[in-house]
């Protein structure tokens, strides 16, 4: 059985995992994007109390199975209090039961052992492993790197965009022109491309546009399709959107000490905080006190219903929001937060905001 790899979406990752496998000589399947047909397919096999990125990530990986995929890539197994270590035990035996015949590779199990022994094998080619191993690596982070500064240029250009629409036209364009590249390269003049296409776009740069910075749980933030494309939303209300997550990051945070993460927990969050949840909740308050003290408008945490993390984040906000004046809009999402109350919600929370600064003077 020749291996034919899958991997459930979360924003952009799929173009790293694609460059990746592809390299190393491997196919690599994505699912379709993730619709409301995948979330049904999810909530419909997954337990009713599971968080809403469990039955994302299911239906992801019941679309990629159906399209003709037989391994399953999954970044679970790290330890941790987060359920999200035990997703693909759990998703496994769900599947099977469903009838698929596959394997399911939980890559925070072992990430050393899947590099260095079970690609060897799925790939067919043996040979000169190490060195393949290295190009993939490095073609890998420079894609992710880049779709990194994309997904920053985009959320700093479009409040300023006076054709609407016109950013979210580069933006995909640029996505699609970093999946393309083969080589080292190819991606050194695609960057340059980059930075030419996002300058070119008409801007009103004298727009008085509200700062805003979006945190919670890292799948609800990179994810469009569960965020209900807020960051999108936002900019085109006029809101200089900064998130600091990433699939770069991620992806270093599997391999690399996250030193960043370290000193928040250990410097910023230990007054409020001094244990983990779990989760990103540290990484949650720690942000909310730094932008708080830059000037920036407001916050707003997403985070999937039920999770108890960003829960205890939720907890705490008022502390925060009443400490350093800045407010803070959570948004518990699941399968029946709709586009329309999101939109409801945030075009409230903007109107808001530009009351206070009105007020305010500032």
């Amino acid at each position: 059985m020749n291996p034919i790899f899958t991997s459930p979406h979360m924003g952009n990752t799929y173009i790293g995992v694609k460059a990746f496998l592809e390299t190393m000589g491997c196919r690599y399947l994505p699912p379709p994007p993730t619709s409301r047909k995948t979330i049904e397919l999810g909530v419909k096999h997954s337990p009713e109390c599971a968080c809403f990125p469990y039955k994302v990530t299911l239906g992801n990986m019941i679309e990629g199975l159906e399209r003709g995929a037989n391994i399953v890539l999954m970044a679970s197994g790290k330890k941790g209090l987060c359920r999200l270590a035990y997703y693909h035990i759990v998703q496994k035996k769900a599947l099977e039961d469903l009838g698929f015949d596959f394997e399911m590779v939980g890559l925070g199990e072992n990430i050393w052992d899947v590099l260095f022994n079970k690609m060897k094998v799925w790939s067919g080619n043996p040979h000169h492993h190490f060195w393949r191993l290295i190009k993939a690596t490095r073609i890998t982070f420079k894609k992710l790197k880049l779709i990194e500064k994309v997904e920053a240029l985009a959320r700093e250009t479009r409040p300023y965009e006076i054709k609407k629409g016109e950013t979210s036209k580069v933006y995909h364009r640029c996505l699609k022109l970093i999946d393309q590249a083969k080589n080292l390269s190819q991606l050194r003049k695609v960057k340059k491309l980059i930075e030419s296409l996002f300058s070119s776009i008409p801007k009103d740069s004298q727009r008085d546009v509200l700062r805003v910075v979006l945190v919670g749980e890292f799948f609800c933030c990179l994810e469009p399709a569960v965020s209900h494309q807020i960051e999108t939303i936002l900019g085109e209300l006029g809101v200089l959107v900064k998130q600091n997550m990433s699939s770069y990051r991620l992806a270093k945070g599997f391999l690399f000490p996250d030193l960043r993460k370290w000193w928040l927990n250990h410097f910023v969050v230990r007054k409020y905080l001094k244990c983990t949840g779990g989760g990103e909740e540290r990484r949650s308050l720690g942000e909310t006190e730094i932008y708080a003290k830059r000037g920036y408008d407001g916050v707003i945490a997403l985070k999937p219903f039920t999770c108890l993390p960003e829960n205890t984040a939720e907890a705490i906000f008022p502390h925060l929001s009443k400490k350093f004046k800045i407010p803070v809009l959570s948004l518990s999402l699941d399968e029946n937060f709709s586009e329309i109350n999101m939109l409801t919600r945030i075009e409230s929370f903007v109107d808001m905001l530009r009351r206070k600064r009105s007020v305010s003077g500032n």
